[in-house]
């Protein structure tokens, strides 16, 4: 078997449980930075390594790292079967949305993948994902496996390319589509789009989340982020959410300020915009990608969530 998960973490536990098989982690943040349409997997893995990589020079090892992944998903047919597992939040809805996409393209005459999605255990009081299972917990899971059907891998399909489109108003029908074949993938999407612009300050929901951490007198990088985890369902992993700390710190108006490396205190302008009478994208400066939608100065959409729902910037 081929077992492709969300994380290292996941690998380490089958490893624990004697599964066997070939173990291949998806090792990336979908819901940071660029994801536009592409012409296949390998283009835009050239896109992503450079959005992980970042200014430091670190590009040419994370592009070997995506070739390797590519070929060994690539390589699936030398197995007897894929396995998917993926859980409920919007970092593995993604990235398993990437990987159906990429399978609805391939030749699949005769070829075995399944799927294990679960957003609970019963051994665990607060399911957040995979990597809290351990070895045999994980091997009990595997019987409980199906054979992914050809209309989860058009669902896959068409989410993912309305997640990479320049345009968000096709996401917004998957976000309100429930569906038995993707159940979870509905109200991870809507998780997504929280991070739109709010029509009410500017803030994505995880910028508004970490002004109130700082209200409520969180100051060291890690007590924002746990402030912020408690207000999730599935908490984002530490990198993502410190992006968006160091963004709200950063400009000639910031919402925070910022002393030394880890300690950040609110400004007047981060009381202002929680309290609704400024707008965080007020002056422009902002550079953000949700996707495939390249937000940047103005943005073109944003979120009302009132309504649940993106509508167009006046």
């Amino acid at each position: 078997m081929l077992h492709v998960t969300n994380g290292d973490s996941v690998v380490a536990s089958f490893r624990e449980g004697q599964i066997e098989g070939a173990y291949l982690p998806w090792r990336d943040v979908l819901h940071d930075g660029p994801v536009p349409r592409s012409p296949s997997l390998e283009a835009l893995s050239d896109v992503r390594a450079r959005v992980i990589a970042g200014p430091g020079g670190a590009y040419p090892e994370v592009r070997r790292a995506f070739a390797e992944r590519d070929r060994a998903l690539a390589g699936f047919r030398s197995h007897d079967e894929t396995v998917l597992w993926f859980e409920h939040d919007l970092y593995d809805q993604l990235q398993l949305l990437q990987i159906l996409n990429w399978f609805s393209r391939q030749d699949l005459d005769g070829a075995h993948i399944s799927l294990i999605q679960i957003d609970r255990h019963p051994e665990v009081a607060r399911f957040v994902g995979l990597g809290q299972l351990d070895g045999r917990q994980l091997r009990e899971l595997l019987p409980l496996r199906k054979p992914v059907t050809p209309r989860q891998f058009g669902l896959g399909r068409d989410a993912w390319e309305a997640y990479c489109a320049p345009d968000p108003r096709k996401l917004l029908v998957f976000a309100a589509r429930m569906s038995d074949a993707l159940p979870f993938l509905a109200s991870a999407l809507t998780r997504g789009l929280e991070e739109y612009p709010s029509t009410r300050d500017g803030l994505s929901r995880t910028e508004r989340q970490l002004l109130e951490a700082g209200a409520s007198g969180a100051r060291r990088r890690r007590e924002y982020y746990e402030a912020s985890s408690a207000r999730e369902a599935c908490p984002w992993g530490d990198r993502s959410v410190f992006e968006r700390l160091d963004a709200l710190a950063h400009g000639p108006e910031p919402a925070l300020d910022r002393i030394g490396d880890d300690e950040f205190v609110p400004t007047t302008r981060g009381a202002q915009l929680l309290a609704g009478s400024d707008d965080w994208w007020r002056g422009g400066g902002h550079d953000v990608w949700i996707g495939g939608v390249h937000l940047e100065h103005q943005p073109r959409w944003r979120w009302d969530s009132a309504r649940r729902t993106l509508i167009a910037d006046a």
